[in-house]
């Protein structure tokens, strides 16, 4: 299996639901993309790196985006956030952190092949 294949799956998912979002009644659901995707993306994510490098540090990356997310918390929550509100945006923040990464380990598979 190549390790392009995940990423490749994660995208068709991701314009699946895009579409399954725009044509469908999941509008009136006020579901947005990100926030349906951040799990696949993390798991795409895993798989990619794992079969592109043989090991795979999304784990660690994860651990230190939740840190980060306790900090922020903290913080934030302090300053007359809604709980329910931070974390929607912070689920969000992740789906859309977690595709940063994919980019960026595509473009490292790329370089190194």
């Amino acid at each position: 299996m190549q390790w392009w294949y995940w990423p490749l799956g994660g995208l068709l998912f991701c314009l699946i639901l895009i579409g399954a979002n725009q044509w469908t009644a999941m509008k009136k659901l006020r579901l947005h993309v990100l926030d349906v995707v951040t799990l696949p993306v993390w798991i795409v994510a895993h798989y990619t790196m794992g079969y592109l490098f043989g090991v795979s540090y999304i784990e660690w990356l994860l651990l230190l985006w939740f840190a980060f997310g306790a900090i922020l918390a903290w913080f934030l929550l302090q300053k007359e956030w809604g709980w329910r509100h931070f974390w929607h945006l912070y689920w969000q923040w992740s789906g859309f952190f977690g595709i940063v990464v994919i980019i960026v380990v595509m473009i490292l598979g790329f370089i190194n092949h």
